[in-house]
């Protein structure tokens, strides 16, 4: 009969039965595990049993550059302001009379010289009004010269001659009114044929008293009054044709200054009236530059102070020719007015930007430090690392009063000759251990 080999230990995990092969092989495969892992133990450790732990590598200083802190009592500030170029001379050309343009000798663009004829009206009435004048001009000329020269000898006989023969007439009319006066005593006429021979004798002498006062004028020549009068009367004609000959120039439209038509508004044949622009006339050279200044920056400068202005990166200088001495109501500040003569001008064109940089010494206690030793901090403070003795950083805060491309001035728990790192701030942290480098500010 068949024995078994049943034990307890003989069980697996599950348990189920292992026969005696199966748990000598898993004890003979354990022990070899075992082995293996106590020998790899060992192999690892071995080589080390004696040996001593490794000390970590010693941080090396990072090398910085540092400026050293010098005090200033104050500091430059340089305040840059725009305006704008603008012509010396601008001006809206137009014709003083109404009427039809008959002629136009430019266009927009032509450049023109101060004199040149720009354009021309129809001035046919006006030729026919001068030509009226100038005849009646010389009638009343002529009737003058005749005054002067007074009545000539011709004229002076006959009226002497008048005289005479007046004369004889009286002598004539009085006989007969005395004929007729013995006839009326004896009653050989009528009443009224008497009376016809007295007023035949007082007509006569009437006439004879008017020729002899004829003849007194002619002989005595013309009166100062008649000249007078007359020397106004070719005056008042001179004043007038010399009226209508202006009238007539001013039918003719000329450049008042050398420049550049910038606009033309009307062709020929138009009828326009008194004042319409015809013509915008620019003089591009030399220019001025209008600036718009603070009250107390147009006070520092005086009239031929001499500033550079730029425009588009171009530099030139320009000299003050004058200051406003009046606020804007809407800016609130001074035009200030730097020509530029047409040499420096040239290349520039009106209504371009321009713009001037002033500089103003303010009193204040600070230092000047590059931007790139600035690090931003809280509440609108900054930072900058000053090096301590002994080589660590510490951070100390500033605050910046002016600025400029490259560099600050600023104010803070700063002293004079304290070494401030001038770049990398970002990768610094308070006490940390640094170098000067040797091209540094402070080790020169």
């Amino acid at each position: 009969m068949s024995t078994s080999n049943y034990s307890p230990s003989s069980e697996s995990f599950f348990g189920q039965k292992w026969t005696e092969r199966q748990l000598w092989t898993f004890r003979v495969v354990g022990a070899t595990l075992m082995g293996m892992l106590v020998g790899g133990v060992l192999y690892w450790n071995y080589p080390f049993a004696n040996a001593q732990p490794m000390s970590a590598p010693e941080a090396q200083p990072m090398p910085v550059e540092v400026v050293t802190l010098e005090s200033q009592g104050s500091y430059a500030a340089q305040r840059t302001y725009t305006g704008v170029l603008v012509a010396a001379k601008t001006s809206e050309l137009s014709f003083e009379l109404p009427g039809k343009i008959t002629q136009l000798s430019v266009d927009e663009g032509d450049h023109v010289q101060a004199g040149d004829q720009l354009a021309v009206l129809d001035d046919r009435h006006l030729s026919a009004r001068i030509a009226q004048t100038k005849a009646e001009h010389a009638q009343q000329l002529a009737i003058l010269e005749e005054l002067k020269a007074g009545p000539r000898e011709e004229v002076i006989a006959a009226a002497e001659a008048e005289v005479r023969q007046l004369h004889a007439e009286l002598q004539l009319q009085q006989a007969n009114k005395k004929r007729r006066e013995q006839l009326i005593e004896r009653s050989a006429i009528s009443r009224e044929t008497l009376e016809d021979a007295v007023f035949g004798a007082e007509a006569a002498q009437g006439r004879l008293d008017a020729a002899k006062s004829r003849l007194e004028e002619l002989r005595q020549g013309t009166r100062v009054e008649q000249i007078d009068a007359q020397q106004a009367r070719v005056a008042g004609l001179e004043a007038q044709l010399v009226d209508l000959q202006h009238e007539q120039e001013d039918t003719r439209l000329v450049a008042p200054f050398s420049g550049t038509i910038a606009r033309r508004n009307f062709d020929e044949g138009a009828v326009i009236t008194a004042g319409q622009a015809v013509f915008r006339l620019v003089q591009h050279e030399p220019l001025e530059a209008w600036f718009g200044l603070p009250p107390e920056a147009a006070t520092s400068l005086s009239a031929g102070d001499v500033l550079p202005v730029t425009v588009d990166d171009q530099t030139r200088q320009a000299k003050v020719t004058g200051i406003v001495p009046e606020l804007d109501t809407i800016t609130r500040t001074q035009t200030v007015v730097l020509s530029l003569d047409a040499n420096t001008s040239r290349g520039w064109v009106p209504a371009q930007v321009a713009r001037v940089s002033l500089a103003s010494e303010r009193n204040e206690e600070g230092f000047w430090l590059p931007n790139s030793a600035l690090l931003q901090g809280s509440r609108g403070l900054w930072s900058v690392y000053v090096v301590e003795e002994d080589h660590r950083v510490q951070r100390r805060e500033v605050e910046i009063i002016y600025s400029e491309s490259e560099r600050s001035f600023v104010r803070g728990t700063l002293s004079s000759g304290e070494r401030v790192i001038a770049s990398g701030v970002n990768r610094l942290v308070p006490d940390m251990h640094v170098r000067i480098h040797p091209t540094s500010e402070s080790e020169n």
